[in-house]
């Protein structure tokens, strides 16, 4: 049997990181481990600031994004200090493979193309026998939006003012294989 595998696209803004929130803590509720990454927009005076990268399992949270970093690689105009971020992404992302009922990775497609080492790692983690749920801008010509959609066993889930509120009740009972496709 193929590992449910959950994309979450929709409009950028909070939505998809409260109903992503919303999706741990019943999983978590149920028992279940919850491994992973999450991204978080810093915002400081309405202008993007920042993005920071947070563990799920070890709570351990970094800037990896800034407009004071120097780097030829860049999210949003801000420079990236891919070593840090590769620091945690990386060992997260393994250690969740093994170990967690289900892997969450937050702004896939922000996080896909920083590095090859971090391509790698998402690749092998979006291949991996576990259950997954992924956050996703909706641009539909991002690459990694398309090798998502080709997964077996994805189901794409698009989030919406109307549907917030039911949309994580519905992600729980597909992942629990409450609900068939």
């Amino acid at each position: 049997m193929v590992a449910v595998k959950i994309g979450i696209t929709g409009p950028v803004g909070s939505i998809k990181a409260e109903a992503l929130q919303k999706i741990m803590d019943m999983l978590i509720n149920d028992g279940m481990t919850i491994q992973g990454v999450l991204v978080k927009e810093i915002v400081e005076h309405g202008k993007l600031k920042g993005y920071s990268l947070f563990d799920i399992n070890t709570k351990k949270r970094v800037i990896f994004a800034d407009s004071d970093i120097i780097s030829r690689v860049k999210i949003d105009k801000l420079g990236v200090d891919t070593r840090l971020l590769e620091e945690i992404l990386i060992p997260s992302l393994q250690k969740a493979r093994e170990e967690a009922d289900v892997i969450v990775i937050d702004e896939v497609g922000k996080l896909e193309n920083l590095t090859k080492n971090i391509q790698k790692e998402i690749g092998e983690t979006l291949k991996s026998e576990k259950p997954l749920v992924v956050t996703l801008h909706k641009k539909s010509r991002n690459p990694v939006l398309q090798e998502i959609k080709a997964l077996e066993g994805i189901r794409v889930f698009d989030i919406t003012p109307i549907n917030r509120n039911l949309l994580p009740f519905r992600v729980v009972r597909v992942i629990k294989g409450e609900e068939g496709s």
